[in-house]
């Protein structure tokens, strides 16, 4: 028998074990290739308005997806190999020189590699029109999107993941160079050690994490968006260096307490787990940073898509508007808004036309409206200008945020510019959003009478007219009904712009829910790795843990109680990263809510228990055939041929 044929028999023979790993695989091939027959789409090389989303999505898959990856298959080729050094060693005795090791090996890995990359080639091309298909209605196109799948999207996969498992193949063989025959012998009977706490260690993971955690918390959205990176980093390296020495803390703990020593289940549970630090920590550890990873990209884009009927009518808060330039003539624009709302029987929205002067403060470009009209219009939170005050004013942020610093919702001394002139006023800010549809530019209001006479003391300033139906009744069906058309019918060459909220609402779906369509798929891929990576732990040291077992049950442990000692530890391994996962991901919602001026951690919650049903069903699945595979305590002669 020659070295391919051996190479292909034992990875047969070991297919339970490779299951996961080649599923998981192959599912992470299968996402990247969907995403780079999509970026490299000839229909997003243009202008196209959604053009930017897919690129960015794909740059960010194309460094995420194969970090991932590369972490995984690093994590599993090194398990794969701990599990069979005993196996290499016995071949060794058999007359297998070290290079026919490595050339085993290397075979074996390159038939696995082969195997996930071409299933997941097979399974990308065919789900590729469905994809397209979904994309395609995501994003609103009056035609679907044709299939792609040119020669760079078969390269680029092919290349990518072809590297990676090259790269990582060779570096899986450290431990065949690295140990003689009676080492590899000998490796599944050394001895473990107990693990020793390293104080500097927990103290530098938890500073790391306390200062991710407080940067994350901070009030002001400058200073959280520098440091998303840089808090990452962070919380991951803390992760890393806490999740072993917590471990041991609570675990060394727990076997000083005198009450478990007359409690053989939880003592042997916490002694196993003790000694199994070692290997499972830097699992445990990267499984926490994975779910946080999930939990967090999936709660971000989940949460935009719920807020965002909040967010148009924040940036369009009224139902129609038409901004008319000075000199526009709009009569015929007005009265087709009208007939277009009369026919689609809308009454309760109310008309107001007014005609507002530009101004000045500093360098930014404001427009000057009176109290009366601020008073007539939708405001989310509104101000109350001080009665009697000419010389107040209300200065209207188009950007809801709030105030960082208590002083700045004070009255505050600000100059208005009209031509030459400087108008002082002590105006207050009004920080929930725009007061008319899409103009980025402060409002500055002034009071009725100090409005009409800086209207007729400066008639020579730039003027803007502006057509606003306004009421709460936007999204009712006729509302929606009137806006739909007068997109479709309003002129395109008109020097009239028409905004509605409903435009501006379709346009946020669109965008986000192809992003929230985009990250789930993606964060698919991390789950499936995810779940592998729990697989390994449990199945790659099933033989040392049937010994385990088998001799528990030569003490006279029961079925039962055995039963019960492998489930608490697999718990352990399941649930511990996402418990860890769920706090790193909450604190990434805090700090998202800053920006999105929401509170968002609701629905970063309700992914995450999205997230744990998932992972208890495929806990319940994986923990029965782990037991099954384990097979301890059926009989008497099974135990005895296993031990």
């Amino acid at each position: 028998m020659n070295l391919r044929r051996l190479a292909i028999k034992n990875v047969w023979q070991s297919r339970g074990r490779y299951l996961a790993y080649l599923a998981s695989s192959a599912f992470t091939v299968m996402i990247y290739f969907l995403y780079t027959a999509l970026a490299l789409h000839p229909y997003f090389q243009g202008d196209y308005r959604g053009a930017r989303y897919i690129s960015v999505a794909d740059n960010t898959a194309a460094i995420i997806i194969p970090m991932f990856m590369l972490v995984f298959l690093l994590y599993s080729g090194a398990a794969f190999n701990r599990s069979r050094a005993k196996e290499f060693g016995l071949l060794a005795l058999l007359g297998l020189s070290r290079r026919q090791l490595v050339r085993m090996i290397l075979w074996e890995n390159v038939i696995i590699a082969a195997t996930a990359i071409a299933l997941g080639l097979g399974g990308g091309l065919l789900f590729l029109k469905l994809f397209f298909m979904v994309v395609s209605l995501l994003l609103g196109l009056s035609e679907e999107l044709p299939v792609y799948v040119a020669a760079p999207v078969w390269w680029r996969t092919v290349g990518v993941f072809g590297a990676m498992f090259l790269g990582v193949s060779l570096l899986s063989l450290r431990t065949v160079l690295r140990l003689n025959v009676i080492e590899l012998v000998r490796a599944g009977r050394k001895p473990k050690e107990t693990p020793i706490f390293s104080w500097w260690k927990a103290l530098l993971g938890m500073a790391l994490i306390v200062l991710g955690y407080a940067w994350a918390c901070h009030p002001d959205p400058n200073v959280i968006v520098p440091g998303v990176l840089p808090v990452t980093l962070m919380v991951s390296v803390g992760t890393y260096l806490l999740m072993r020495e917590s471990l041991i803390a609570i675990l060394s703990g727990l076997r000083k307490a005198r009450r478990l020593y007359h409690r053989p289940g939880p003592f042997l549970t916490i002694s196993y787990l003790t000694f199994k630090i070692q290997e499972n920590y830097r699992m445990l550890a990267s499984t926490a940073v994975f779910v946080a990873i999930i939990l967090s990209a999936v709660g971000t884009i989940f949460s935009f898509y719920i807020v965002s009927e909040a967010d148009a009518r924040l940036s369009a808060p009224h139902a129609v508007q038409l901004f008319i330039p000075d000199g526009a003539e709009a009569t015929s624009e007005i009265a087709l808004v009208r007939s277009t709302l009369a026919e689609h029987g809308v009454q309760e929205l109310d008309f107001v036309q007014v005609r507002l002067p530009f101004g000045k403060i500093g360098s930014l470009e404001v427009l000057v409206a009176p109290y009366s009209l601020y008073e007539s219009l939708y405001r989310p939170e509104g101000v109350t200008l001080p009665q009697g005050g000419d010389d107040q004013a209300i200065r209207v942020n188009p950007f809801r945020r709030p105030a960082i610093d208590p002083e700045e919702d004070k009255p505050t001394p600000v100059d208005l510019l009209l031509a030459d002139d400087s108008i002082p006023f002590t105006a207050v800010t009004d920080r929930s959003g725009r007061l008319f549809n899409g103009f980025l530019g402060d409002v500055f209001v002034v009071s009725d009478r100090r409005f009409e006479e800086l209207v007729a003391d400066y008639p020579d300033v730039e003027y803007v007219e502006l057509a606003i139906w306004t009421g709460p009744g936007w999204h009712n069906s006729k509302a929606r009904a009137a806006a739909a058309e007068l997109t479709e019918r309003f002129p395109r060459s008109s020097p009239v712009s028409l905004t509605t909220t409903l435009e501006t609402y379709r346009a946020r779906i669109s965008e986000y829910g192809l992003a929230l369509f985009l990250v789930v798929f993606t964060s698919l891929a991390f789950f499936a790795a995810t779940c592998s990576l729990l697989y390994f732990r449990l199945f790659t040291e099933i033989d040392e843990d049937r010994r385990y077992y088998t001799r528990l049950r030569q003490l006279g442990l029961t079925r039962g109680e055995l039963r019960g000692l492998s489930r608490v530890q697999a718990m352990v391994i399941f649930f511990i990263p996402f418990l860890v996962g769920l706090v790193h991901s909450t604190f990434a919602m805090k700090a998202l809510g800053t920006l999105m001026s929401h509170s968002v951690l609701v629905y970063g919650w309700l992914v995450a228990l999205g997230y744990l049903v998932v992972l208890v069903g495929y806990f319940l699945v994986t923990y029965a055939l782990y037991w099954k595979t384990l097979g301890v305590g059926r009989d008497e002669i099974t135990m005895l041929r296993t031990a």
